[in-house]
This record gives structure tokens, sequence and C-alpha cells, in this order.
């Protein structure tokens, strides 16, 4: 009797210890359908027209405002986290401490740690250079970058297309690429000649040109914009559950087909692809 209660004493205590060691978020239920909870999201606070502070310091703009109207149909509250940059939101949303990023492009990897919402948005990359540049440079290809031993600028931890992913691959290709932590970063680094130019989404990187009065010294260089996919709503699959992904995706559609999006496309500037 004794030795019974020993083991029932010593299994109590395993577990009360496995608990405490969990982390919060893998205890807490995923969030389903019917929302059951607040939905947690990331937005950058210095990418108008996209996400930035309005004059009554609110945070605003087109994705701002489409996560808002998404979600609001779900009959969800949304909170949206202003504090990290997209490589930690990443990790944020891989460890369930973030349920939802919007514009993301979809990837083996990605597909790893979280579920995508049908596409609503082509993605485009361009190349950006110096107007003293502009006529400068031989470029028709990606390729050409590394061919001509030409230096370009990233962003750390975003996601430029599966061309540009294969051609990292090459060290000769890879040493020619500098990581930037943020988009003043390669401003600075094409302005002051670190880089020859740098990579941007399209049209994205003309709007953030003209919001931060740069777009008399920093040009699209005249080469094709580059089709590198498309994007979606990215959820995390620790703490979100199937049906609430499908339920998103019908409300998505939705909104696609009664021009929701097409409206705050015009609102804010923005032409799809």
């Amino acid at each position: 009797m004794v030795n019974l209660f020993a083991t029932v004493f010593i299994l109590g205590i395993h577990l009360i210890l496995l608990l405490v060691c969990l982390p919060a978020q893998a205890i807490s239920p995923q969030l389903e359908w019917p929302c059951q909870r607040t939905v947690v999201s990331r937005s950058a606070l210095n990418m108008p027209p996209y996400s930035y502070m309005n004059q009554q310091n609110q945070l605003t703009g087109y994705r701002v405002e489409f996560m808002q109207q998404l979600f609001g149909r779900l009959g969800c509250k949304l909170e949206i986290l202003t504090d990290s940059p997209w490589k930690r939101s990443l990790m944020l949303l891989e460890s369930g401490e973030i349920d939802v990023l919007m514009n993301a492009s979809k990837s083996t990897e990605r597909e790893r740690y979280a579920w995508f919402s049908t596409a609503y948005e082509d993605e485009k990359v361009a190349v950006f250079v110096a107007v003293t540049q502009r006529d400068h440079l031989q470029l028709k290809q990606l390729e050409d970058i590394g061919a001509k031993g030409y230096s370009v600028g990233i962003i750390r931890g975003n996601y430029y297309g599966p061309q540009f992913a294969a051609l990292l691959e090459q060290p000769k290709f890879k040493k020619h690429v500098i990581e930037a932590i943020d988009k003043p970063s390669l401003y600075q680094f094409v302005l002051r000649g670190r880089v020859q130019m740098y990579l941007d989404y399209f049209p994205n990187g003309l709007l953030a040109l003209r919001d931060e009065e740069l777009d008399q010294q920093i040009v699209r260089y005249p080469m094709t914009p580059i089709t590198i996919g498309q994007v979606h709503f990215m959820l995390s699959r620790q703490s979100v559950g199937a049906s609430f992904v499908r339920q998103l995706d019908l409300v998505l559609a939705e909104m696609l087909r009664d021009g929701s999006v097409r409206k705050l496309q015009q609102k804010y500037g923005i032409t799809p692809g």
C-alpha cells in the first residue's frame, strides 16, 4: 500500500513538472471556428500605404484594414503587434505566439509549420538602383548579377522567389549578396554605393520610395518585374486549427468576389500584381 501511494505521488509530481515546463501556447487550445479568442497578427509601422501610423496615432493602411475586415467578418477580435521584424515574426508564428501573418509567400519550409490560405494577389520582384547608376548597368536577368560581378542587397528573411533562391545556393552568386535588416538600410546601401542594386517587391517598393521622398534618388531598373508566385495569409499550425483556415478561405473568397479587396486597393492607391 505504501509502495502504491509512493508511485502515485511520484507520477503526480512528474505530471506537474511537465505542465509547468511546457510553454503556455502548447497547452492552450488551438483557434478553431467559431473564433474563441483574439487573433494575434503583426504588421510594420513604416510601410505606407500598407501599414503606418496616421495623424491620430492609429495603425492603418491597406493590409491593416484588409485584416480588420477579414477577421471582422469571421467574428474575431484582432490584435496587431508592431514591434518585431519580419524574420522574428516568422519565428513567433512557428512557435504559435503569433497566429497569422499577411502577404506571405508559400514555400516547402514554411508549410512545415504553417497553413496557407488561398492566394489573393500575385507577387512580383523588381530591381532598384540609384538613379546615377541606372544607365551604367547591363542587366537582363537575375543571373547577370553574378555573371557581371554586381552586388545586390536583400532584406534578411524575405523570400524573392524560386529563381533567386536557387541562385543563392551557388557560392559564386551568393558572395555578391549583402543582407539588410530593413528597407531604410537597403536605401542607404544603394545610395552610398555599398551595393549597386537591391531587390524589392513590386509595386510595394515604388510606393515605399515615394512615401520616403526617395523616388528621385532611387528608381526601378528597366527590367521586367519577375512574377515569383502569389501571396497568402500564413497561419500557425501550433495555434490555429484546420477548420478555422477553411472558414477563413470562404470569407476571403467572398471579399474577392464582392469587390471589397478591389475597393481597398483603390482606396490606398494599390494596383494588383
